[in-house]
């Protein structure tokens, strides 16, 4: 009898241990999760990123924290994310960026570093010019530039940022060339010195030009991106006048490569009520932003492919200080 009862307990401890082992994964998540942001505080990455954390703290349970680590042009914080341990409790916000880190000598992450979680949202590159330009539209500034070639200037941000890769594409269909000028203080710079007079044009994402071209400072030549902005639906892509080319820029939500199924399923589910809530899109919508709702098998696709496509343009145009 003796026996039986030890035998018993024993079973019965047996089947308490595996279902505490198998409730782990399911409890998910337990603890804090940190959510890296490879961009500074303070900018529309940023912005999004703490959006994004507060939302998903609801949805989770647990307290999500974001943490700051830029530089490299996006490069440290990427890898940060892509060497973080696979169990779900270090995500990150994935820049456009992550198609060029590499190829810019930077980094040695891409696309395929990481598991999605989920698509955030869009930013259409544009091309401006101040209200009283002479140029109304693309057309304008490509007859002006095949006439004198080299002697327009166009201010963007760093070397290789997305907005520069389109710009650089759509001028190699157009048969132009102008005289670009990098401002290391990115988008703002670049309309500081166009408004100044010091650049005739420039790039800049529809969050950063909307103000501008609400106010009638701004008129857009055209949109670089590969499909017209919901913000600005009235402007002409590149692409459409006959000029290819795909210069926007976004952000998305991912997990190191390697992150467990059932933690990416968790992730995903509570992702995908954060992004339908009518409130947060329409306070990405307010911050100049587009939608962007991409399954994320078909994202990272999407991603992989982008990055062949601006690592070439990169080397062409020796972008790269490699």
């Amino acid at each position: 009898m003796k026996k039986f009862v030890a035998l018993l307990l024993a079973l019965v401890m047996v089947m308490s241990l595996a279902a505490c082992g198998g409730s782990q994964t399911a409890a998910y998540p337990e603890d804090q999760i940190t959510l890296i942001c490879p961009l500074a505080a303070g900018g529309g990455s940023d912005a999004i990123s703490r959006m994004f954390a507060a939302a998903m703290e609801k949805e989770l349970g647990v307290s999500v924290i974001v943490e700051n680590k830029p530089g490299a042009g996006a490069g440290i914080g990427l890898e940060a994310i892509a060497a973080a341990e696979a169990d779900g409790y270090t995500i990150g916000y994935i820049p456009a960026e992550v198609t060029t880190v590499k190829v810019m000598g930077n980094a040695e992450v891409t696309p395929a570093d990481f598991e999605y979680i989920c698509t955030a949202m869009k930013i259409s590159a544009l091309v401006c010019v101040p209200a009283n330009s002479e140029f109304n539209t693309l057309e304008d500034l490509i007859a002006a530039a095949k006439a004198a070639p080299g002697t327009i200037t166009l201010g963007t941000a760093g070397v290789g940022n997305a907005y520069e890769l389109g710009l650089r594409a759509m001028l190699k269909e157009a048969g132009i060339e102008l005289n670009i000028v990098n401002f290391s203080g990115g988008t703002a710079e670049a309309i500081t010195a166009m408004m100044g007079g010091n650049v005739q044009c420039c790039t800049a994402g529809t969050s950063e030009a909307l103000p501008y071209v609400k106010n009638g400072e701004f008129k857009v030549l055209c949109n670089l991106s590969s499909v017209r902005s919901e913000l600005l639906p009235e402007i002409p892509t590149a692409t459409e006048l006959g000029y290819a080319c795909n210069g926007g820029s976004w952000g998305a939500f991912a997990a190191p490569a390697g992150t467990p199924a059932e933690v990416m399923e968790v992730l995903r589910a509570a992702a995908e009520k954060v992004m339908a809530d009518e409130a947060f899109k329409a306070d990405l919508i307010g911050r100049g932003f587009d939608l962007y709702n991409v399954k994320p098998a078909d994202f990272k696709a999407e991603a992989e492919a982008m990055s062949v496509t601006n690592s070439a343009i990169v080397t062409e145009f020796g972008l790269s200080a490699n």
